[in-house]
């Protein structure tokens, strides 16, 4: 057990003066308020990539059903990820389904996070699935490509976009671009 020194009259104990501890909950404040900006940051960036990653999983999932069975797998806009919406001016989900004696049969869903606004560029708006051969169809034709935008408007963020680009053969891929923290609508 240590004990206290005795100088005269006084007596030294071990501790933190309010001084000492004010300061260091001064150094503290600080250094949260310098790490906040980068924690949104990570926290949007995550966001971002589930998103992204949810879109990718599901066109893939829909043009692998396509190839597998030889079938068309046709795309609708969904509300509740079970059955199509005509709303398509907001689409928040996608379900892609395939026919089968005169039946739908779901083969995947994605819904989209609210926070993440989706944008589909003129290219893409009349995509209606793929064919049997796994490229994306837009009636009886063939686009050369297109793209869904990701984006989550930020004050501070730089990498505030992911697209998702669905090139003529069907291959599917993501690119991450930067913005001013803005949600710039995709051009042709």
């Amino acid at each position: 057990m240590h004990r206290p020194e005795r100088h005269g009259a006084r007596t030294c104990v071990g501790g933190f003066s309010l001084v000492e501890l004010m300061a260091t909950t001064a150094l503290l404040a600080i250094l949260s308020a310098m790490a906040m900006p980068s924690l949104e940051n990570l926290i949007h960036g995550n966001r971002l990539a589930n998103a992204s990653n949810e879109m990718l999983v599901f066109l893939n999932a829909a043009r692998l059903e396509a190839v597998t069975r030889n079938t068309r797998v046709d795309f609708c806009h969904s509300t509740d990820g079970k059955t199509c919406s005509g709303d398509a001016s907001s689409p928040r989900g996608w379900l892609a389904y395939r026919r089968v004696d005169g039946e739908s049969r779901v083969v995947a869903a994605v819904a989209m996070d609210r926070r993440v606004d989706l944008q589909i560029d003129p290219a893409a708006r009349h995509w209606i699935g793929y064919g049997a051969d796994g490229r994306m169809r837009v009636g009886k034709l063939f686009p050369t490509a297109g793209r869904v935008r990701l984006c989550m408007p930020a004050t501070r963020l730089h990498d505030n976009i992911r697209d998702v680009m669905i090139h003529a053969s069907g291959r599917v891929e993501v690119i991450a671009s930067g913005g001013d923290g803005t949600c710039p609508a995709p051009v042709d």
